[in-house]
Formats: structure tokens, C-alpha cells, sequence
């Protein structure tokens, strides 16, 4: 007899009855503060104005409290803003957006706040002021007042920014503002940008509200998906752009398709940034259709750098047919390499697991242990693939190099790597030709026995 199905826990849910459900809330209220605040909120479903007061009210209370907030207390801080705006947004904002608008408004307002108190490292607090930003903007879109009001009071909300989180209002003023309206809000900034940049007797180099100016043009060309405002309001001060700024000009235009408005900024050599501009022209070809030319940038590019990046690019413009003489080629070029990290790379991402391997353990001692950003994920690979001696190789890199340099802040790591040595050895068989496990073991605990820091991490007293 065939077991009956499983209820999922909404349909279950949907099926008790009322009563059982009432209880099992008030018995939640009563343990839970979150659960019973819902509830109460629920009672002023039908009375908007005292809703709103509630609102206000946890919102003073953060205003006043004083006490800082460390990592991780931040985050915590910065999810329970973002859930009270939510709330705002789904409980207030359908009966009265007015009043939902002029809690975001307020919110905005207390951002200085808000990162005075907290350790935003993490950038919590900033997501919450930015989704604060896209609530005043949804709100403003439901309000009645006259549209004509809305582009001055939103440039003056995001003029008194101090902490970059409020840009969310130029960049998504979409979400308020139609075409015609943004182009106004332009050339406004347009306006003073020019001003500002009026030549003043005696006044020598650029002023520093040009680049504010300029930022909030690029945020709102942002909003128009339109690359060229952001380059209009580069080229007014810079009229000769340097390779940075024809870079945030390449990637503007990619952000929005819009790939042959790029293409000018490509031509010439871009210095010491001469690879970016090769992989972003090679992008832009590809945005164009053009792949078999995106192709022969992407391989020359993987010819110089042999990163695995390049190669995943390179094999994917290039039609199905013409793939295995890359890998050929690819392989070749990794074999000759004289980094044998960055040749075991390829190797394994080509499928060539064994020599891969071969090449880390012939030249352990060439293998940089400082590039963990690489030789980690390189480690893992190799384990996956059962390669037991090419992962030694790397582990014992990584280790040698934390010790060798005496980076205490990295001495967790370190014991990390000591347990993956051990329980390769563990696992048994032949690590020939290299130092087997034991007599590398009596190395290190030899050569840095005064470390005592990383051996208490290693015997788990620390």
C-alpha cells in the first residue's frame, strides 16, 4: 500500500482551524516580542494614523539609544532596519502612502545616526538606508502631490548625503521620475556643473563639488540607462579622459548594451591598464556578434596570463568544433609554464588531472604558498579529483609560507592546512616523490617551535 504524500507546511497550515491557529499565535506572542509586535501592528490594520505612530516610535527609540554597536551586533542592527522598512512597506504604505513616505524621509534623515553607532563593515546598515532610498521612492510614486515637486525635493534629500548610502535615490529615481523628468533633473546638474566650473580669477586646479556633481549625473544616467550622461559630466572637466575614466566609460556602455557607443574609447593603448582594455574590447565585440574577433583577443590574452578566467572566456567564443584544438593548445602552453600553480590551473580545467598533478610535484619548492587566492581553490580541486600528492604539495606551500613570514592572523588557516596534511597521510599510499608526511611533520615543528600562537591553534587550546 502506497504511503500517503507528504502536506507541505502552508497547505497544512490553510487546513486548521481558526481557533487552534489563534491559540498557537497568542501562544507565540507571548514567548516571542517580534511575534506579538506583528499583532499588534495587525489590530491597527484599519487606522493608518496610529499604525504610523508605532513606526515612529521605533524609530525614536533608535534615534536616541547611544549605546555602539561592534561586528557582528551591526548586522544584526542593519537586517532589523531593513525588516522594519519592509513592514512599513507592506502594512502602512497600501493605505497611506503619505505617511510611509514621510517615515523613509526620516529614516533617510537619521542615517548619520545610524553609522555613528555601528561598525557597518559588512555594509548592513548602508543596505538599509539604500532600501530606505527605494521605499521614499515608491512611496513618492503613490503620493498625490503635484509630479512637478518631486525632482527638487529628491535632489535635496540626496544633496545632504554624507556616507555615499543615499545615492540609491538618483540611481533607482526611475522608480519616481519619468523620462522627461529625468532629463530635467540632468540638466539641473548639468546647469551646476557648469557653474561651478565657470573660471574664477586667481583660482587654480578644480573644485571639489565638481566631482559631486558629477557623481550624481553618472548615478542618474544610471536611471535613464543612458551611458552618456555619465561621459558628458566626465568630459566637462576632463575634457582629455585618462584611462580610468575611459574604462568607467566602457563598462557604462556595456552595463546598458549600448556597445558601439564604446568602441571610440578602445582605440589607442591604455598604459597600465593596457589588459583591461583588451578584455573589455573583447567584450564589446561579443556584445556586437563580432566573437570570432572577441576570440583572438581572448587567446591572446590567455597566452599571457595562463589564468583559467581568460581560458573559460576564450573557449566559449569559440564555436564547438574549433574547443578541442584550444585545450590542445591550452595544455601545451601549461606544460612549458614556468609557474606550476598557475599550470596545474589549466590543467585541472582542462581535465588533465594527472599531469596537473605531475607538475606541482616535480618542482614542489617553485610553488608560491603567498597565492592562497588561487592555490586554496587549487588544493580542493586536486582533493576532489583524488590527486593525494598535488594536494601535499599545495597544502604544505600555504602552511610554510603563513610560518615562514610569522602572519599570526593567519595562523587559523595554517592549522587548517596542518589537519588536511594529516588526513591526506591518513588516508595511506604513496606521496613518492616527496618528503613523506612524518619527516615533514618533524621539519616544521622543529624550524618554528616557538611559535606557540599557532600551535595552540593546531591542538585546539586556542
Amino acid at each position: 500500500m502506497a504511503r500517503p504524500r507528504p502536506v507541505d507546511l502552508e497547505t497544512f497550515v490553510r487546513q486548521q482551524d481558526a481557533s487552534m491557529l489563534a491559540s498557537v499565535l497568542l501562544e507565540l506572542a507571548g514567548e516571542h516580542p517580534a511575534v506579538q509586535k506583528r499583532l499588534m501592528r495587525w489590530q491597527l490594520a484599519g487606522q493608518p494614523d496610529k499604525l504610523a505612530s508605532a513606526f515612529r516610535k521605533t524609530l525614536a527609540g533608535w534615534r536616541r539609544a547611544t549605546r555602539f554597536l561592534g561586528y557582528p551586533e551591526a548586522r544584526a542592527f542593519g537586517l532589523e532596519l531593513e525588516a522594519w522598512l519592509a513592514q512599513i512597506e507592506k502594512e502602512l504604505m497600501p493605505s497611506d502612502p503619505a505617511a510611509a513616505l514621510a517615515l523613509a524621509e526620516s529614516f533617510i534623515e537619521a542615517d548619520a545616526v545610524f553609522f555613528d553607532r555601528a561598525d557597518d563593515s559588512d555594509g548592513s546598515v548602508g543596505d538599509a538606508i539604500r532600501a530606505g532610498c527605494r521605499l521614499w521612492l515608491n512611496a513618492a510614486a503613490r503620493c498625490e502631490t503635484p509630479a512637478s515637486e518631486w525632482p527638487a525635493r529628491l535632489a535635496r534629500l540626496a544633496a545632504n548625503d554624507r556616507y555615499g548610502a543615499r545615492e540609491e535615490l538618483l540611481r533607482r529615481a526611475d522608480l519616481l521620475l519619468d523620462e522627461k523628468a529625468l532629463r530635467q533633473l540632468v540638466a539641473h546638474f548639468e546647469a551646476k556643473l557648469d557653474q561651478v566650473l565657470a573660471p574664477e580669477a586667481g583660482e587654480t586646479g578644480l573644485p571639489t563639488a565638481v566631482f559631486a556633481i558629477s557623481a550624481s549625473l553618472s548615478l542618474l544616467g544610471e536611471a535613464l540607462r543612458d551611458p552618456a550622461v555619465h561621459m558628458r559630466a566626465v568630459l566637462r572637466y576632463s575634457p582629455k579622459p585618462n584611462a580610468n575614466q575611459k574604462e568607467s566609460f566602457v563598462r557604462s556602455c556595456l552595463r546598458f548594451e549600448r556597445p558601439a557607443e564604446a568602441l571610440p574609447w578602445l582605440d589607442g593603448a591604455w598604459q597600465h591598464l593596457e589588459q583591461t582594455r583588451q578584455r573589455l574590447r573583447a567584450e564589446v565585440l561579443r556584445q556586437l556578434g563580432k566573437r570570432a574577433e572577441s576570440a583572438l583577443i581572448q587567446q591572446h590574452l590567455f597566452e599571457q596570463s595562463l589564468a583559467v578566467s581568460d581560458l573559460q572566456t576564450w573557449l566559449a567564443d569559440l564555436p564547438e568544433a574549433a574547443r578541442s584544438g584550444a585545450i590542445a593548445q591550452a595544455r601545451t602552453l601549461a606544460l612549458d609554464h614556468d609557474d606550476p600553480a598557475a599550470a596545474a590551473l589549466v590543467l585541472i580545467e582542462i581535465g588533465a588531472d594527472d599531469e596537473a598533478e605531475s607538475v606541482l610535484v616535480a618542482e614542489p619548492a617553485r610553488v608560491r604558498g603567498e597565492d592562497y587566492g588561487s592555490l586554496v581553490p587549487l588544493a580542493k580541486a586536486l582533493e576532489g579529483h583524488h590527486r593525494r600528492a598535488g594536494a601535499t604539495v599545495v597544502y604544505r606551500a600555504l602552511l610554510t609560507a603563513i610560518l615562514d613570514r610569522a602572519y599570526a592572523g593567519a595562523y587559523g588557516h595554517g592549522a587548517r592546512y596542518w589537519a588536511r596534511l594529516q588526513a591526506i597521510a591518513d588516508e595511506g599510499g604513496d606521496l613518492h616523490p616527496l618528503e613523506p608526511h612524518a619527516a615533514f611533520e618533524a621539519s616544521v615543528r622543529s624550524k618554528h617551535a616557538r611559535k606557540s600562537s599557532f600551535w595552540a591553534r593546531v591542538n585546539g587550546t586556542s
